[in-house]
């Protein structure tokens, strides 16, 4: 009988394993590509960063996420940044998680929206992925991914120094 029970987790443990799309095993869209340099040149370059959308992942868990900017995803790693397109109006960027084929680890479950009528100034829009707070949920506590829309200066001082506190003058939206 146990010898069943510790089979039947077995098979149970590697299909679970198989089925998380954001596990140890994957690659990133950067790795896949290898367009790390040509990303990086784009931020770096004040003339190549206007019109784009810039996501780095500071959520500190070493894990992967999945980041859809405008209908276009990405598969991210930790620490990495990535580049969309900006689009002249409505523009949503949503981070999240992938198991069983659904979308999870969201805080908000829709992501966070913005207009580009409503920030004239910026001709270009960084953001942060991070885990706020630990949240309950029936005993438990887990982590969920927050869009962070940051000022281009504290989107570069949080890549620069990912473990610092947040300036929340930074933070566009509060």
């Amino acid at each position: 009988m146990m010898k069943y029970i510790y089979l039947t987790f077995s098979i149970f443990f590697l299909f679970s394993c198989t089925t998380l799309e954001y596990g140890l095993m994957l690659e990133s869209d950067i790795e896949k590509e290898g367009n790390a340099q040509e990303i990086l040149d784009q931020l770096n370059d004040p003339e190549l960063r206007k019109g784009k959308v810039f996501v780095f992942s500071n959520k500190q868990d070493g894990l992967w996420q999945f980041v859809r900017v405008n209908n276009t995803e990405k598969h991210m790693r930790d620490q990495e940044v990535q580049v969309f397109d900006l689009v002249d109006g409505e523009n949503n960027v949503y981070a999240f998680g992938r198991i069983f084929g659904d979308e999870v680890n969201n805080c908000t479950g829709k992501g966070y929206s913005f207009n580009t009528k409503d920030f004239p100034q910026y001709d270009t829009h960084f953001f942060i992925i991070a885990e706020p707070a630990e949240r309950e949920f029936a005993g438990r506590y887990f982590n969920c991914y927050k869009e962070v829309h940051f000022t281009e200066e504290g989107f570069f001082y949080i890549k620069e120094n990912p473990r610092s506190r947040v300036n929340l003058d930074w933070v566009l939206n509060r």
